[in-house]
């Protein structure tokens, strides 16, 4: 099916769901036939008249596709994912965005707060081995997908922005935010920034290679 403006427009069903984390839920939805998205696009989900836009962590060749999202607290789609029944329908459009990964030109770091995660799960399950990935999180337990992340790059770095917080944390974090990582340790060089996160994230990193790594090239999705 197609909406009038020619996007593609699909239902699926609810297979599972469970947390990542507190607050952050992985769907997992039936692949409806005709589905073909690159890795780091986004589908629009579709239910009860509320939309919202969520980044695959599926491949694209997987016979489900996963979506992980962060809960609203009072939010109405948030609440009606949580108590959806197994087997409810969801309208799905797409897909959508450019945030897909653009090959080796430069050395890629990729750079993600909170469920920003997503997109860089989905490069990593599709194959792509190299780069740098800092996951920028306020808590140890807020690490998602941390296992898949790290076996599949061999530089992978939790960034953990509360000093305090030490229980459960790796022994390669690093105890700042993700743009003090930025700062304080990537060496000089000419790099493919792949930034997906929280807004206020997104600015101070831009200043902040704009300033130190000025020759590179930046890609963005921000995560509002």
């Amino acid at each position: 099916m197609e909406r009038v403006d020619g996007t593609p427009c699909f239902s699926a069903r609810l297979v599972d769901r469970h947390w990542l984390a507190p607050g952050i839920l992985e769907l997992r939805l039936t692949r409806p036939e005709g589905v073909a998205f690159i890795p780091g696009q986004f589908l629009r989900l579709e239910m009860d008249g509320y939309e919202r836009d969520y980044t695959m962590v599926s491949t694209p060749d997987a016979e489900t596709i996963d979506f992980c999202i962060a809960m609203v607290d009072g939010g109405r789609f948030s609440s009606d994912i949580q108590n959806a029944d197994i087997d409810a329908t969801f309208q799905l459009t797409g897909p959508h965005g450019h945030f897909v990964f653009q090959g080796p030109a430069n050395p890629a770091v990729f750079v993600a707060t909170g469920t920003g995660v997503a997109p860089f799960v989905a490069f990593c399950r599709s194959g792509v081995g190299t780069g740098l990935l800092l996951h920028g999180v306020g808590t140890p337990g807020r690490l998602i997908y941390r296992d898949i992340l790290q076996s599949a790059l061999r530089d992978y770095v939790p960034c953990i922005s509360r000093s305090s917080e030490n229980m459960g944390r790796p022994d390669n974090a690093f105890p700042g935010r993700v743009t003090h990582y930025l700062e304080q340790q990537l060496k000089p060089g000419t790099y493919d920034f792949y930034l997906c996160g929280r807004g206020a994230m997104i600015r101070d990193a831009t200043a902040l290679i704009d300033e130190k790594f000025g020759d590179s090239r930046l890609y963005i999705e921000t995560y509002d």
